[in-house]
């Protein structure tokens, strides 16, 4: 199910309120998710707002789909930002990815 909300964000660009880790709530635009050469899914995000570890409540962040305890789809949309760059490599294949057109590449 949490998959399937992620997926959805990705296809409709819509911001997903995340908890995460400790309990953290997080405000995150979905661009792409990656699968580990173990298996482990991330969701490459450009957090908007909510908490961070490292003190910045924005940026570019990767979290690792396990450690989600809840995502909801908010209503608010999002346009795929212009520093997205989706690429597969060692830290990880791409596995679905948000497209500028409105549809989702698979």
């Amino acid at each position: 199910m949490l998959r399937e909300t992620i997926l959805r964000a990705l296809e409709d660009r819509r911001v997903l309120q995340i908890t995460y880790a400790t309990d953290a709530i997080r405000f995150i635009q979905p661009h792409a998710i990656l699968r580990k050469p173990d298996g482990t899914e991330l969701v490459e995000a450009y957090q908007v707002r909510g908490h961070s570890d490292g003190g910045a409540d924005h940026g570019w962040r990767h979290f690792n789909i396990g450690r989600i305890s809840h995502a909801e789809l908010l209503e608010e949309h999002f346009e795929p930002r212009r520093d997205f760059k989706p690429v597969s490599g060692r830290s990880g294949e791409l596995v679905v990815t948000v497209r500028p057109d409105e549809t989702v590449q698979r």
